[in-house]
């Protein structure tokens, strides 16, 4: 029975959820309060996080073998994606309450916030892998919950890499175990040191966790689903789901022990995160929605994340402290970018009073994410720059830059929130809606003092606050700059990189193929117009039979998915 308890520990915080799921048949539909309920699914995750003392309790008749446990690294992710999930989940009580979708809504969610658990608490291959997959593909149906068709163009695109994503993990896995001949996250690292399929793994991880992270050149979802995404989900998309690829790296890639380290991954991967710090915040400047700009200035913050993991492929001897400085900025990040998501759909608020603690609000946030002297970023970057081994010392330069990019592209953010409030709120901000932002507002400005402490978030020297201030002034003159070049030059003012960047052009050239195509198939008065919804659907299937899938699973996955967690939970029992 102690193993069943044990195992009950590890496990509940991804059953609860699904379990979760049977407030949503249709005979329990009627009884609307129960979905108030429906957030504190991620209660179990979160005392977890907070109580739970470290250990592992192995399964070998679930999946491959499974082993489910709790580490210092998966107790920091734990901790921020359930207060996350929690908070987002108040929130949406209040976004979607007049909804005529919010059943499903919840359906998708409940079934990503399983996912998210599980992942975090899984110590083998296999089980991640499996509540990877729950998670990425539950979030399509958060993407596309509008059905506009920028949000099923959006969710193509995502869906299309998700699966590219998973059958490289699926690759990556095999390759591992064969080296291994164990699924244990522990065995693998060692064994790949040896093995001929070492760079083969280390390329398939990069590849299908790299999209979730949004690393170049895999972020194009990124910028297409955040605009047409519910706020609440486009918050734990990028507070949560992306730091599940981050940790799928940290788990799969050799960091650290015997045999750790790949110079040359490493280099490449700092070169790519130093890229996208700095690409995706000029592009973010560009952008016309505030959501699109949120989503590059993700991309931006996590190449800096990119860079640790890369450091400490490069440097094993490093490794240690850049994983633990990737820990943390993931931690920091998490909380001031959902506050920040949060925080669109409060552009409604009615009276003065409520604009302006709603500024406030954002301002903080946004002042963490800049790097500025007592917040979470100041304390998550130093311990970046301090993870930085002698021969690399020159990044510390380039990521004091990056900081100001970021300080660019979050005055554009703020800026098209103030000037869009109260003109095209979808809803007006109700007690729910700003109780949700409440704590992520509170977490993102008092979160550290949790897993850190209060002195690394004060600069030690009058050097070290120039060179925490400098960056953040630079970036405000240049959103100066940048201000005043597109009030005077004429045409200024529409310049903008559109979402998707790179996605774009190949877009454009396939439709343009496609459309050569039917030209000498079909006559030409049948091709008068093409618009861009076309082109995208012409370049991106629409899938009709996908629809008729996700109605399925509207309909019956709620019940199915709880009758599979009732039964995990009557296993353990009855094998203990």
């Amino acid at each position: 029975m102690a193993e069943a308890s044990g195992a009950l520990t590890w496990l509940a915080p991804a059953l609860v959820p699904l379990a979760a799921m049977l407030l949503l048949l249709p005979g329990l539909r009627r009884l609307s309060g129960l979905r108030l309920l429906l957030p504190l699914a991620a209660l179990p995750a979160l005392g977890v996080a907070l109580f739970a003392p470290p250990g592992a309790v192995d399964l070998p008749w679930l999946f491959l073998g499974a082993r489910f446990g709790l580490d210092g690294t998966g107790r920091i992710f734990l901790l921020f994606t359930a207060a996350l999930w929690l908070a987002g989940g108040v929130h949406a009580l209040g976004y979607l309450h007049d909804d005529p979708r919010r059943n499903t809504f919840w359906l998708f969610w409940c079934a990503a916030m399983a996912g998210n658990f599980g992942l975090v608490l899984a110590q083998d291959a296999a089980s991640f892998y499996v509540f990877f997959a729950l998670m990425s593909f539950a979030a399509y149906g958060l993407v596309v919950h509008s059905r506009t068709p920028e949000a099923l163009h959006a969710g193509r695109v995502y869906l299309a890499l998700v699966v590219l994503g998973e059958l490289a993990l699926f690759a990556a896995i095999a390759l591992a175990w064969q080296a291994a001949g164990s699924l244990n996250f522990a065995d693998i690292g060692p064994a790949l040191a040896a093995s001929p399929w070492r760079d083969a793994v280390i390329a398939l991880t990069l590849l299908g966790f790299g999209i979730k992270v949004g690393a170049l050149p895999l972020h194009v979802w990124l910028p297409l689903a955040h605009p047409v995404a519910p706020t609440p989900a486009s918050a734990v998309l990028s507070g949560a789901m992306i730091k599940a690829g981050l940790l799928g790296w940290l788990r799969l890639l050799p960091l650290e022990g015997p045999g750790a380290g790949a110079p040359v991954w490493g280099e490449a991967l700092v070169l790519l995160g130093l890229t996208a710090a700095f690409a995706a915040a000029l592009v973010g400047a560009t952008q016309r929605q505030a959501k699109a700009a949120l989503a590059y200035s993700s991309i931006s913050q996590m190449g800096l994340v990119t860079v640790a993991v890369g450091i400490a492929l490069a440097a094993p001897a490093a490794a240690p402290a850049a994983v633990a400085a990737a820990t943390l900025y993931a931690f920091h990040h998490a909380f001031a970018k959902a506050a920040l998501f949060l925080g669109v759909s409060l552009g409604g608020a009615a009276t003065p009073g409520h604009r302006a603690l709603w500024m406030l609000g954002l301002a903080l946030p946004a002042l963490a994410l800049a790097g500025a002297p007592l917040t979470s970023g100041f304390a998550a970057k130093a311990a970046l720059k301090a993870a930085l081994p002698e021969t690399w010392a020159w990044l510390g330069m380039a990521l004091s830059l990056a900081a100001a990019g970021t300080t660019l592209v979050l005055l554009r953010t703020l800026w098209l929130l103030k000037r869009d409030a109260g003109s095209h709120a979808a809803h007006p901000p109700n007690p729910a809606m700003w109780a949700g932002w409440a704590l992520l507002v509170a977490a993102s400005a008092a979160g550290w003092f949790m897993i850190g402490d209060a002195r690394d978030l004060l600069p030690a020297t009058t050097s070290d606050w120039a060179a925490a201030i400098w960056p953040i002034v630079l970036g405000a003159i240049l959103a100066l700059l940048v201000w005043a070049w597109r009030r005077r030059r004429v045409g200024a003012d529409a310049f903008t990189v559109p979402p998707g960047d790179l996605l774009v052009p190949l877009l454009a050239l396939a439709g343009a193929v496609a459309g050569s195509k039917r030209h000498q198939q079909v006559p030409p008065a049948g091709h008068a117009e093409h618009g861009t919804e076309e082109v995208a659907q012409a370049t991106v299937p629409s899938w009709p039979g996908l629809a008729r899938a996700e109605s399925a699973l509207a309909r019956g996955a709620g019940l199915a998915l709880a009758l599979l967690g009732a039964a995990m939970v009557a296993l353990l029992i009855v094998s203990a």
